[in-house]
């Protein structure tokens, strides 16, 4: 695969995904549509269809204040963004000093350039890319992997200063996901949108993000889709029972796909069977394996 167009680092990131929902759009005719993705996390699927030219617009939502923050900043701060980069020593002394930004929970409480900086520092230093996680390395640093082992300051400013260039194709919101859709409504009957759900991972959501998902927020989820009308959609999932029984009745199609990713700096390698459900039928294109960030 290519290599990565993204800052972030995510585990089981979806960039395997973007050759099949580029193929996807292409099959419904969907070309140059309003491409949504309301948990945007890494928006690694968005971000690589807009560079392709597959898509036209992107419309990101986050609900996690330092990942919406981060993308904010992309595309509108963006040379403030990599100055912040290239002048801020990557040690655990920074580290401690930006703890206190992952306790913040309104927009509005510091800059979107603090919160923006730190959610970036935070994925690149802490194991895993996990926000809420310890750094790599540890407090004390006493891992033979450090705290910069993944934070190269180049290759990241280099990458934000091309995605900055697509400030005028997109959008980046924060806030829940499904409202957030919900009030995008007028814009599904004026043009061609497309969106792709990923959701928090059913079985280990709790574990990763610090906005994870209850039962009840994966049925609204489920009802959300079954009742939404001139929108286009796929969602990715991880492939539990629970998830599998939700829309079971829906009529929604269905395909597996197999994910390989990296942890523990790169020396364990994890492989699982995930879930595309869909609106749309869902052929059978190749799919790549991922990679890690």
């Amino acid at each position: 695969m290519p290599e990565s167009i993204n800052p972030l680092r995510y585990p089981g990131a979806k960039r395997s995904l973007v050759n099949y929902v580029d193929a996807l759009i292409q099959a419904n005719n969907l070309q140059g549509c309003r491409f949504y993705e309301p948990y945007a996390g890494s928006a690694a699927v968005g971000l690589e269809l807009l560079q392709r030219g597959a898509i036209d617009y992107l419309v990101l939502c986050e609900k996690d204040i330092l990942i919406y923050a981060l993308w904010s900043c992309i595309f509108n701060q963006t040379d403030d963004l990599c100055d912040r980069i290239h002048n801020t020593p990557i040690t655990i002394e920074t580290w401690l000093a930006m703890e206190p930004y992952r306790q913040v929970t309104l927009v509005g409480e510091f800059p979107l350039l603090e919160l923006g900086f730190a959610g970036l520092f935070f994925n690149r230093t802490n194991f895993s890319g996990i926000l809420k996680a310890n750094p790599i390395g540890g407090l004390n640093q006493t891992s033979q992997y450090t705290i910069d082992c993944r934070k190269k300051k180049k290759k990241i400013i280099d990458i934000i200063q091309g995605l900055g260039r697509y400030r005028d194709h997109v959008e980046v919101h924060w806030g829940d996901a499904l409202e957030f859709m919900r009030q995008q409504q007028n814009h599904f009957r004026q043009t061609h949108c497309f969106a792709y759900f990923d959701p928090p991972y059913y079985e280990k959501g709790a574990k990763i993000y610090r906005h994870y998902y209850r039962n009840q927020d994966h049925i609204d989820l489920r009802d959300y889709v079954s009742r939404v009308h001139n929108l286009d959609w796929l969602i990715s999932y991880d492939d539990a029972p629970f998830i599998c029984a939700l829309y079971g009745e829906t009529g929604a199609q269905y395909r597996p796909f197999f994910l390989d990713y990296s942890c523990a700096a790169g020396k364990v390698r994890k492989h699982g069977e995930e879930l595309l459900i869909s609106n749309l039928r869902l052929p059978p294109f190749p799919l790549a394996n991922a990679v890690a960030l």
